[in-house]
Formats: structure tokens, C-alpha cells, sequence
């Protein structure tokens, strides 16, 4: 397999780190860079880096279209060359359809949206994917495994992408304003605020663990909410306000602008 990826933003990266690293892509043949910037990169040595709108004489079996919605066109149009019949184009961009995608290559090429979140450069990301009709289960096999070297993988309809995208695409962000919120409160005399991050960095992750054992996640906080404790006097003040729906309209939210982004 020919790799080419178009763009070299931090999810471009994780991608090509979780091939180099992955035992299951050692098949591959060259990886292709085409990004317009010069780049200090650490796969400077394993991948092959050409200007965006550079021709290239060989031909891929897998196009990654790695930039952001707003530069999809112009990046498909400058590399226009790049696109072939019964090539895999797979995009990573928010709200760009199948449908849009295949009418820029111009191409009869399988079509492939994914949707991983940032936790991917952990080999962390929770990656939403859907193909396009009758597309060969070997080729969808192949895009699932290469999303497998870099975190979790469900199949899902491309209607559901915009929610898909609004909770796990956008979901590490709503969880790293809520802690980051939380770094802001309370002062002590002897905890340095570096070490005031630290400690609540280590509360996320315990809570954590205790959250993926527990059967019910509403059972759990109730029994950390003592009747007539401090906790319940936090969490009365949030059902006051509505955090619930709060969060449920910003969720909400970003999924509008993922569909605003398919116009």
C-alpha cells in the first residue's frame, strides 16, 4: 500500500505514528507528505515530504485528506493530480459529505469520513467512521485497522457524524474547560498552583478508574454526594442552574456547526 496524506496538522501525525509503530502496518510502502510549510519533523527520515501541489510520479492506494474544512477544496483542487479511480480517499475534516468529497476528486474513489479526536496522539482517540455504499469489506478492513493503531474504532452512519463529531470529536475540549474551570477555584497557603493542577490532573484519572468499574455513573456520584454534605451543596447549585442542559445545547451546538460546515 502507497500512502499519501494531504495536510500534517496533529491528527496527520498521529496517524503516521500509529502506522510506524503498528506491526499490522509493516506491509506499507512509502508514506507521502503534502503540506505547504517547511516541516522539523520527526518523520523527516520514514516519510517522503513534498510541497502541496507538487506532482509525484508514483500513484497511492490511500489519499488522507488532513486539513481543516475551510481549506478542503483548495487542498483537493492544488493536489487534483494526486486522485485516481479506486483510490481510498479518507478525510478527517468536520461536516465535508461523501458526496462533496467525490465531486472535488472528480474520481470514481471510495470515500471514507473519520472522525478521531486528539486523544490520538496518545493512541487514545475514539474514532467515528463511515464509508460510502459498497465499498469492499477488505478495504474498509484496512482504513479500521490503520484507526486502530491510534485508539478505538466504531462504524457509524454518515447522519450520525455531526453528533458523532459534537461529543467525542469535540469532547476532550468540553472536559479540559471543565477542569481547567476547576484550576481556578480556591486558594491554599501550602499547595503551589502547579501542584494545585497536578493534584486535580490526578483526581480526573482516579475518577476515572473508578468511573469504567461502576456500573451505574449516577449511582457513583450519589455515593460520593453525602445527604446534607458539601457535595450536594455543589452539585444543588449546578441542577439549580441547569448544567445539565447547559451541557446538552453546547454538545448541540457543535453539532449544528458541523452540519453548517457540509453547506
Amino acid at each position: 500500500m502507497k500512502i499519501a496524506l494531504i495536510g500534517y496538522g496533529n491528527i496527520a501525525n498521529a496517524i503516521i505514528n500509529g502506522m510506524l509503530s503498528s506491526e499490522k502496518m509493516k506491509v506499507m510502502d512509502d508514506i507521502y507528505v503534502f503540506h505547504n510549510k517547511e516541516q522539523n519533523s520527526i518523520h523527516r527520515d520514514k516519510c517522503k515530504f513534498l510541497c502541496s501541489g507538487d506532482k509525484s510520479e508514483s500513484s497511492f492506494d490511500i489519499i488522507f485528506l488532513c486539513v481543516k474544512p475551510k481549506d478542503m477544496e483548495a487542498a483537493i483542487n492544488e493536489n487534483i493530480t494526486l486522485f485516481s479511480d479506486d483510490q481510498i480517499v479518507v478525510s478527517v475534516a468536520a461536516g465535508i459529505t461523501i458526496e462533496k468529497i467525490k465531486n472535488l476528486v472528480k474520481k470514481n474513489s471510495d470515500i471514507i469520513r473519520a472522525m478521531p479526536n486528539l486523544c490520538a496522539i496518545f493512541n487514545e482517540s475514539i474514532t467515528g467512521i463511515c464509508f460510502q455504499s459498497n465499498i469492499i469489506e477488505d478495504k474498509k478492513k484496512y482504513v479500521e485497522d490503520i484507526f486502530r493503531c491510534i485508539g478505538y474504532v466504531r462504524e457509524i452512519d454518515e447522519k450520525e457524524v455531526d453528533s458523532f463529531t459534537a461529543l467525542f470529536g469535540s469532547g476532550p475540549a468540553y472536559i479540559i474547560y471543565f477542569i481547567e474551570s476547576l484550576m481556578k477555584c480556591e486558594k491554599f497557603t501550602n499547595i503551589s498552583e502547579s501542584d494545585k493542577s497536578l493534584l486535580i490532573l490526578n483526581m480526573l484519572s482516579s475518577t476515572s478508574k473508578m468511573m469504567f468499574v461502576a456500573e451505574d455513573i449516577k449511582y457513583l456520584r450519589q455515593m460520593i454526594t453525602s445527604k446534607g454534605g458539601t457535595t450536594e451543596a455543589a452539585v444543588k447549585f449546578l441542577e439549580e442552574r441547569n448544567f445539565s442542559e447547559i451541557i446538552e445545547n453546547a454538545v448541540g451546538e457543535a453539532a449544528k456547526r458541523s452540519k453548517e460546515l457540509s453547506k
